[in-house]
């Protein structure tokens, strides 16, 4: 009698060689030509790199291993990410740079396989250079998902939610960052193990996303779970200076993703407080001299009669209540191109879980938006004389946002949705 251990184990064994199938199809030479791409001669059928799930994703399936695993620190549960490092500010672009992989943007030969490399080709990856750690990324995640406690299993491994799961990765040296194809300052690959979950249709040729999305996905974007994840992955390379390796896939080159962390402005601040519009307004022209509240609309005598009609109890005369109103920033003396920043302020109907965990009071949104002229902050690849503009425009919104902060005794959040301070917003 076969148990269900074994079929899954068989099942297991025949994916694997299925993709070694394809693999070697897909990278086959011609015969009179020197095969580029050979597999190291110590390694053996099936070998797993340390802390990285086999294909099915089972820590119990992994092969013996007698290299010692890469080593992890876990923080507590306030544990804060540390800031990376400045040589991180050279990778702040966006989009995907040409890999070199015979058919995608050169003629240099497929870099050879690794051990590691072959393990961890068909998992999403977050790169992370030797500023970073392990312990920085569960720090983002508790922000984010704070109901999960930011510690890996016995395993290696951190459960992201019923069908993901985050594994510690491995070590890459430059050997595995050359057969992935990654860039070199990567030292380490943190596993995502989630669904291929896909919309049925291309996007369409109008859509553009920030981080390059559309063209990493052009048969069809990521929906659902996976959708989820690699949002989270991409706010946290965001967060981080680093960037997102994407699974490997037929018929698609090696995908990497490096997001722009400037490209993120807006700012959003949560207090149980709500300022009345000359209070925020005061704190607002700290930074912000020629700001201004937008004017309210004003209901005509039709609408004040149909009123009085609809509810008896209706005085047009009484005072009007706001339940929200907005601020204006003219944005003109950076760039006649910069717009204006508005602070839109609301009672929140959503609030994000991270705010959630630690009151259960009403909050009050006090959401700092820049809107461009052209609006065009979210396209990618922007040109010079944009990123430049956007800076100016960032450094004001976190002034503005550093004073509402404190003003409204608050909780902040930057768009990727990560805890900041007024500390971190001035300086």
């Amino acid at each position: 009698m076969i148990t269900r251990r074994e079929l899954r184990l068989q099942r297991e064994a025949a994916e694997r060689a299925a993709r070694e199938q394809a693999d070697a199809a897909r990278y086959q030479v011609p015969e009179n030509q020197a095969p580029d791409d050979q597999a190291p001669a110590d390694r053996a059928p099936g070998a797993q790199a340390p802390g990285v799930p086999n294909a099915a994703g089972d820590p119990a399936a992994h092969t013996a291993d007698t290299s010692a695993p890469p080593e992890v620190g876990v923080p507590g549960a306030s544990a804060p990410a540390r800031a990376p490092e400045a040589s991180a500010a050279s990778r702040r672009r966006s989009g995907m740079p040409s890999t070199g992989r015979p058919g995608y943007g050169g003629d240099a030969s497929a870099p050879e396989d690794t051990a590691t490399s072959a393990d961890l080709r068909g998992f999403h990856l977050i790169l992370l250079d030797d500023a970073l750690e392990v312990s920085d990324v569960l720090a983002l995640i508790h922000n984010k998902l704070p109901d999960l406690h930011p510690v890996l299993d016995e395993h290696g491994q951190m459960r992201l939610s019923r069908h993901s799961r985050l594994s510690s990765g491995a070590a890459l040296d430059p050997a595995d960052a050359a057969a992935l194809e990654v860039p070199d300052w990567a030292r380490h690959a943190i596993v995502i193990d989630c669904p291929r979950d896909r919309q049925p249709t291309p996007p369409p040729d109008w859509f553009a996303d920030a981080d390059g999305l559309h063209e990493a996905f052009p048969d069809g974007m990521p929906d659902r779970e996976e959708e989820r994840m690699l949002s989270l992955v991409l706010s946290i390379a965001s967060r981080l200076h680093t960037g997102v390796r994407l699974a490997d896939e037929p018929g698609l080159p090696t995908r990497v993703i490096i997001p722009d962390p400037e490209a993120k402005v807006d700012l959003y601040i949560y207090s149980s407080y709500w300022m009345e519009p000359p209070v925020a307004l005061d704190f607002v022209r700290r930074r912000a001299p020629h700001a201004f509240q937008q004017a309210l609309p004003t209901p005509d005598e039709d609408v004040l009669a149909q009123a009085s009609i609809d509810d008896p109890l209706f005085d047009p005369s009484a005072p009007v209540v706001l339940d929200g109103y907005a601020l204006l920033v003219p944005l003109g003396e950076i760039d006649e191109s910069a717009g204006s920043l508005e602070i839109r302020v609301m009672e929140a109907e959503w609030v994000p879980p991270i705010v959630a965990a630690h009151t259960d009071a009403p909050q009050i949104e006090y959401h700092v938006h820049w809107m461009d002229t052209e609006s065009k902050r979210y396209q990618p690849n922007q040109g010079r004389r944009f990123r430049r503009m956007r800076g100016q425009v960032a450094q004001l919104t976190d002034a503005i946002g550093a004073e509402l902060l404190v003003g409204s005794a608050g909780i902040g959040l930057d768009e990727n949705g990560f805890l900041v301070t007024s500390r971190q917003l001035r300086t």
